[in-house]
C-alpha cells in the first residue's frame, strides 16, 4: 500500500485533535460594550449567524456590559434570523441594543425587534418585513399561510417579551389589513407594508414610543442615553482562527473539489508526490476550518472519512473491479463531508424545534449544495486532466522516466501496448486488471463490463490509463 495513504490518515486524525482542542480567544469582553456589525450582505451569509451566536454566548458568559447590533442591511434569510432571535437572544441577561444605521429592512428589522432597545439614526428607516423566498420571488399561497402562521406566533412572543405593540410588527410583516397609528399620523393601506423613518418611530402612543427608544447619530450617543458613557467599546469582527474558519466555510466547495482531484491524480501516478500533498492539505483545511466554524466536523467524522478513503484506495490498488469496497468508501466519504458542514447550533434547533422554523431542507440544504458543487468541479477538472495532461510539457516532470524491470506491472512505455492482445484476469466494471504480454496491468474497458477470462485488445494507452476492448 502506498506510503502516502498512511500520511493522509495520520494527518486527518491529527487535524481532528487540533480542531477539537483549539484554544478560545484570549481577549475578554468583561464590562465592555460588544458591537456586532450587520452589514449589507451579512444576513445572506450563513456563517454570520454562526459567528453572532458564538459572540453572544461568549459575551453572556464573560459578563459584557451590553451588545449593540449596528444594522445597515436590506435583509436576508428569514428562518435563520427568526431562530437567532427566538433561541439565542432571549437567553441573554445583558442588554441588547439595535442601532438602525441607517437601514433595517426585512430580516434586518427582525434583528432589531429581538433587541431590548432600538435606536434610530436620524436618517434611519425600519420595516418592510414581508417574507419572500430565498430568491426574492413571491411564495405560493399554501406555503405563505404556513410561514405567516409561524411568524404570527413569533410576533406575539417577541412583542410580549420586549413590551412592544404587536400591531406595529404585524403591519411590517403582513399585508392582509390596513393599520393606523399615533392618531392617524402613520397609516398603512391594505396590501402595503409599514416602513418607519426615525421621526415616526418615536411618536408617542399611550405613553410610550411607537417602536424606537430614541434617535442617535452614533454608538457613543447611544451609550450616553443608556447611562454607559465612557464604557470600552469592542468591535467583534472575525480575526485569526475565526476569520480562517469563515473563509473555509465559504470556500468549502473549492476545497472539496481540489481534494478529490488531487487524490485522483495521486492514485494515477506512482509513489507519493505533489498531488498527495495537495489532497492531504485540502481535506485537512476543510475539516479543521469547518470544525472551527461551528459545524459538526468533529473527530468521529474524521474517522469515517479516513476509513472511507482507505476503502477507495484499496479498491484502486489491491482489489480493483469489485466496486464493493470502493462504493462503501465513497458513501462514507461523502456522508462525512456533508455532515461536516452541518451547523451544530442549527442541528440543535432542528431537534428541539416545536414550531417548525428549522426544517430538514434548511438544515442540510447548503451542505448538500456545497458538496454537489465540489464534486461537479472535481469531475469536470478530472475529465480535462485525463484528456490533456499526458500531452502537456509539465507531465514529463511528474511521470517516472526510468524503465522498470518487466513483470512489475508499472512500466512507463504504455504506448507500446497499443494493438496488443491480452486476457482479463478480473472483471472489468469498467476498471480491472488484464494480463498483456505476460505483465499485469490496470486497465479500463472501452465499452462497459467484460467478463473474467475474456480476450481483449489495447485500443489506446498513455501515462494515465490503458483502454481495452473485447476481442470479438
Amino acid at each position: 500500500m502506498k506510503q502516502w495513504l498512511w500520511m493522509i490518515l495520520t494527518a486527518l486524525l491529527s487535524c481532528g485533535v487540533f480542531a477539537q482542542e483549539s484554544s478560545e480567544p484570549v481577549e475578554s469582553y468583561k464590562d465592555k460594550v460588544v458591537v456586532l456589525k450587520v452589514g449589507e450582505k451579512s444576513l445572506m451569509n450563513k456563517h454570520s449567524f454562526k459567528y453572532w451566536r458564538k459572540v453572544m454566548k461568549r459575551a453572556e458568559a464573560e459578563k459584557a456590559k451590553a451588545i449593540i447590533f449596528d444594522i445597515d442591511t436590506p435583509g436576508g434569510y428569514a428562518m435563520e434570523t427568526a431562530d437567532l432571535i427566538t433561541r439565542v437572544m432571549p437567553e441573554l441577561t445583558i442588554p441588547s441594543i439595535a442601532f438602525v444605521n441607517p437601514e433595517a429592512t426585512s430580516a434586518g428589522s427582525m434583528i432589531a425587534f429581538g433587541c431590548d432597545k432600538i435606536y434610530m439614526h436620524p436618517r434611519g428607516s425600519i420595516g418592510s418585513t414581508g417574507i419572500v423566498s430565498g430568491g426574492g420571488q413571491e411564495i405560493g399561497p399554501v406555503m405563505r399561510a404556513k410561514i405567516e402562521s409561524l411568524f404570527t406566533s413569533y410576533v406575539k412572543i417577541v412583542a410580549k417579551e420586549k413590551g412592544r405593540n404587536p400591531d406595529v410588527m404585524k403591519a411590517m410583516m403582513f399585508r392582509d389589513q390596513e393599520y393606523e397609528f399615533a392618531d392617524g399620523k402613520v397609516k398603512v393601506a391594505k396590501g402595503e407594508l409599514l416602513n418607519l423613518v426615525a421621526d415616526e418611530s418615536i411618536l408617542m402612543v399611550d405613553g410610550k414610543p411607537l417602536l424606537a427608544d430614541g434617535i442617535a447619530v452614533n454608538i457613543e450617543a447611544i451609550l450616553e442615553l443608556e447611562g454607559m458613557a465612557g464604557a470600552e467599546v469592542v468591535s467583534a469582527e472575525p480575526k485569526g482562527l475565526e476569520a480562517f474558519a469563515q473563509w473555509v466555510g465559504l470556500t468549502s466547495p473549492i476545497l472539496i473539489g481540489i481534494g478529490f482531484i488531487a487524490v485522483f491524480m495521486e492514485v494515477k501516478t506512482p509513489g507519493f508526490g505533489i498531488f498527495g500533498v495537495i489532497g492531504l492539505s485540502a481535506f485537512a483545511i476543510f475539516f479543521v476550518g469547518n470544525n472551527l466554524d461551528g459545524n459538526l466536523a468533529g473527530g468521529w467524522l474524521f474517522v469515517i472519512f479516513a476509513l472511507g478513503l482507505l476503502l477507495v484506495i484499496l479498491e484502486f490498488t489491491v482489489i480493483p473491479g469489485t466496486f464493493v469496497a470502493g462504493s462503501i468508501g465513497v458513501v462514507m466519504m461523502l456522508g462525512a463531508i456533508m455532515m461536516a458542514m452541518v451547523d451544530s447550533d442549527m442541528l440543535d434547533s432542528f431537534k428541539d424545534s416545536k414550531d417548525g422554523l428549522i426544517t430538514l431542507p434548511v438544515l442540510i440544504g447548503w451542505p448538500l449544495i456545497y458538496m454537489t458543487v465540489g464534486i461537479a468541479l472535481a469531475g469536470v477538472v478530472s475529465m480535462i486532466v485525463m484528456r490533456y495532461l499526458p500531452s502537456l510539457p509539465m507531465y514529463s516532470s511528474l511521470a517516472v522516466s526510468a524503465e522498470l524491470p518487466s513483470g512489475t506491472g508499472v512500466e512507463n512505455h504504455n504506448q507500446e501496448l497499443v494493438g496488443q492482445e491480452g486476457v482479463v484476469i478480473t472483471e472489468l466494471r469498467p476498471a480491472g486488471k488484464a494480463e498483456i504480454l505476460g505483465v499485469i496491468h490496470n486497465v479500463i474497458s472501452q465499452h462497459g463490463f467484460i467478463e473474467n477470462g475474456s480476450a481483449v485488445k489495447v485500443v489506446s494507452a498513455d501515462g494515465m490509463r490503458i483502454i481495452v476492448d473485447q476481442v470479438s
